[in-house]
């Protein structure tokens, strides 16, 4: 995303505060993704490129034109412009994923917690019958397949799974991880993938220790 689209949100929002246009937009664009916006980074330091969706909900509160903010986002905008080779996409063709920095059991279920805006998915491969969401990975102890420090993880909300699947899994209360999980009918096994981390085993009661937020679906490594 070019820093002038910051700049010029910045400048239409003048004296409001962030608060007050998230309000504006129905809660559609959190007042911390504004923020995020006005800077051109997350607070993690990646950059950030807002979806369609959200770039029209701002458009319609400062009333301005749509095209300009996906231009200055980097969408392009002109049909001309655009490769001969290139498929058109159509609005079912594509979802707002939510992007957090941690999970944690909540009343419901699995809380969000850290909220760092949405990204845009394509659903080439998804069950859109699921609900999605992007975790941030935090540490080392996945880098035997591949995943790193900062990674997103695109999450399949779920508790199925078959033994071995990478999986977002709270135990008792602490931050998500992501973990290989193996059960069986009295113990269930979490690996890393990294060997200086030993395997973690869960018997008998301590199995209801475990809550599966998802299972792993694909990572996409942010620049």
């Amino acid at each position: 995303m070019s820093y002038k689209l910051g700049e010029y949100l910045r400048e239409l929002r003048g004296n409001r505060s962030l608060r007050e246009i998230s309000k504006l937009t129905n809660e559609e664009v959190s007042h911390s993704y504004i923020s995020d916006l006005e800077k051109g980074v997350s607070r993690r330091g990646n950059i950030i490129k807002p979806s369609p969706d959200k770039l029209l909900s701002l458009a319609n509160v400062y009333h301005v034109e749509y095209k300009k903010l996906m231009e200055l986002a980097g969408y392009q905008t002109d049909e001309t412009s655009k490769p001969s080779n290139t498929t058109p996409l159509s609005s079912s063709d594509l979802i707002d994923v939510p992007v957090v920095g941690t999970i944690k059991a909540g009343p419901n279920g699995v809380a969000f917690e850290d909220y760092q805006g949405t990204e845009v998915v394509m659903t080439n491969g998804l069950d859109i019958s699921y609900e999605y969401f992007y975790l941030i990975v935090n540490g080392d102890s996945m880098i035997g397949d591949g995943i790193f420090d900062g990674d997103y993880a695109l999450i399949k909300k779920t508790k199925e799974f078959n033994n071995g699947d990478i999986c977002a899994i709270i135990v008792d209360g602490e931050e998500g991880t992501l973990k290989h999980i193996t059960r069986s009918d009295d113990s269930i096994v979490l690996t890393a993938s990294n060997t200086k981390y030993p395997p973690r085993i869960f018997v008998g009661d301590r199995m209801n220790e475990i809550l599966i937020s998802g299972k792993l679906v694909r990572t996409m490594r942010m620049f």
